[in-house]
């Protein structure tokens, strides 16, 4: 029998924000709950940590570098199916699922289906004008997004602000909700393939007042300092920030502002993790429970002030670094996974837990296997990375380079890009970088061979007014 897959994807998540990732300043007992019946994996890393690239790659198995998607303003091309790309809600599809996704997918257009038989939509938390499900049902109620200054204390706390909406209104609450009635309703003769989508606890950072109360700011870990490779993104970081989207102005980012924007995340986090307990009893009151598994991960991280920023974007660890717990309640038990994962390696992993065969496509490693001495690449319009289990090379467009010892140095404070002792590690890093960027390049120009260019005699190919067939299917 095929089993279900429940698919919680919250927005810009870093793991030790978790109790089961070693947070001990916030209560998160229904995803530590997971990770207690199921396999957390421990290092798991979003190639590009960008909200829209991240996303695309998940869907289609492919890096960024050959999908086309490197920064939140661009998307699939709409004709991939006819080259052969299928995204992991299409394949399941093919196989047998009824596949539906509720919460934010930011697909452009945001109601293309991409694969998803039902979608219920409630898009980004910034994207406020998008006339979605989430859109109607508070417009019925009276009620209507806010920018986040509309709300209080954005401006004076740095984009930490408090939602006064009611609590079924707030926006992962609704996806909670909307979730667990589609899941006490569901009544298909097929097995489901379901993403919840949640756009939180991505900024604005806006619990509402009470939920802060249950969380001791104190309590929490500081932030790492500005280095002089980090000090080189602030500008950048400070402009996207005035932009109409956030205006904000963080070119002021003080210990206390800081302190008080990972409060009000915690204050998300721990509403999120209600929101994951009442998924999860809804769909063991379906009777589904016993015959699914459950993924929890994100699709990126977010610094809360490590080193001076917010948001994401680059390849710092806070950025890239995501939770990944995997429960299949045919078999639960406990195990933690310390191998390197990429966020590409999930829609392999679909499959093989769909029963299907796998796809060229498909980039990533299935969370089956446990590949030695891997090495993730990552790309967006800022620059690349090359990251093993000890080290981490990252070039960007700016001019800035680093390469950091993440066993000696996790903080990544000691930028040692010039350490003749550390020379044949970055030109291994560099050859890799170099190899799997040729790869993606190969296949991201895949659609334009003209394989009958090698035709055996007779073919059109040799004869006047021949016309190519475009886009090409990929095998």
């Amino acid at each position: 029998m095929q089993p279900n897959i429940l698919f919680l994807l919250p927005d810009q998540l870093r793991p030790d924000f978790l109790g089961c990732y070693g947070a001990d300043f916030l209560q998160t007992s229904a995803i530590d709950g997971l990770a207690g019946r199921g396999v957390r994996y421990d290092t798991v890393i979003s190639p590009s940590p960008i909200c829209v690239p991240a996303r695309a790659s998940m869907l289609t198995g492919q890096s960024a570098a050959s999908n086309g998607v490197i920064d939140n303003i661009a998307w699939l091309r709409p004709d991939k199916g006819e080259m052969g790309i299928r995204t992991w809600p299409e394949r399941l599809a093919q196989g047998g699922y009824h596949t539906a996704a509720i919460g934010k997918m930011h697909f452009y257009p945001w109601d293309i289906s991409e694969g998803f038989e039902t979608r219920i939509i409630a898009e980004d938390k910034r994207h406020i004008h998008v006339e979605d499900d989430y859109h109607d049902w508070l417009r019925a109620r009276g009620l209507r997004r806010q920018h986040g200054n509309e709300q209080r204390g954005y401006q004076e706390n740095k984009g930490a602000s408090l939602n006064d909406l009611p609590d079924a209104a707030q926006v992962d609450r609704w996806v909670a909700n909307q979730t667990a009635d589609w899941l006490r309703n569901y009544g298909g003769d097929r097995p489901f393939a379901l993403m919840v989508g949640f756009p939180g606890p991505h900024c604005p950072y806006d619990p509402p007042e009470a939920a802060l109360a249950r969380i001791n700011a104190q309590n929490m870990p500081d932030p790492l300092p500005r280095t002089g490779e980090s000090v080189s993104h602030r500008d950048t970081f400070v402009a996207s920030y005035k932009r109409a989207w956030a205006d904000l102005d963080y070119s002021t980012l003080e210990r206390d502002e800081i302190r008080r924007i990972r409060h009000h995340y915690a204050a998300l986090v721990e509403r999120l993790d209600e929101d994951v307990a009442t998924i999860l009893a809804a769909l063991e009151l379906s009777g589904q429970l016993d015959n699914t598994i459950v993924v929890f991960a994100s699709d990126h991280g977010d610094y809360l002030g490590d080193y001076g920023l917010v948001g994401k974007t680059y390849f710092h660890e806070p950025a890239i670094r995501v939770p990944l717990i995997v429960t299949d309640f045919r078999a639960p038990g406990a195990a933690t996974d310390t191998v390197p994962r990429s966020l590409l390696d999930l829609f392999p992993s679909f499959l093989e837990w769909g029963g299907l065969d796998p796809v060229t496509q498909a980039q990533g490693t299935a969370l089956s296997e446990a590949p030695s001495g891997r090495v993730i690449t990552g790309m967006t319009t800022h620059g690349v990375m090359a990251r093993s289990a000890t080290h981490k090379l990252m070039r960007y467009r700016n001019g800035t380079q680093a390469l950091f010892d993440l066993v000696n140095d996790p903080g990544e404070l000691d930028n040692r890009i010039s350490d003749l002792a550390l020379s044949e590690i970055r030109d291994t890093l560099e050859l890799e970088l170099a190899r799997q960027l040729i790869e993606d390049t190969i296949a991201g120009h895949a659609d334009k061979k003209v394989p009958a260019a090698q035709a055996s005699v007779p073919h059109g190919f040799f004869g006047r007014d021949w016309r190519r067939p475009y886009p090409v299917i990929q095998r």
